[in-house]
């Protein structure tokens, strides 16, 4: 990943946004978002991720816990096909 480690992008997904330049995109990462019930309790967590390059939604999943969402975002091939791993060499971390 240039300007920044893979690893610490996944783990820092569990509660902060990211955006990401690939492929001359500009994306927005919006990290793990939890809903809770009445007692605090989380129902869902939701993840997606947005190309502002064309405004449009290319991933978005809801599961039951963070650690879900953050598998379903590393298997999906959102990246021209690829995966976040097979990807992440070509994405610059960006901090707007």
């Amino acid at each position: 990943m240039i300007d920044g480690n893979a690893n610490d992008f996944i783990d820092k997904l569990y509660y902060e946004d990211h955006y990401v330049i690939f492929n001359g995109n500009k994306y927005f990462v919006n990290g793990c978002q939890s809903k809770t019930d009445t007692n605090g309790s989380i129902n869902s967590v939701r993840l997606e991720v947005y190309n502002l390059s064309v405004n449009s939604t290319v991933f978005s999943v809801t599961k039951s816990t963070a650690n879900e969402c953050i598998e379903a975002f590393e298997k999906a091939p959102i990246w021209n096909g690829k995966t976040f791993w097979e990807a992440e060499t070509d994405m610059e971390w960006v901090d707007w």
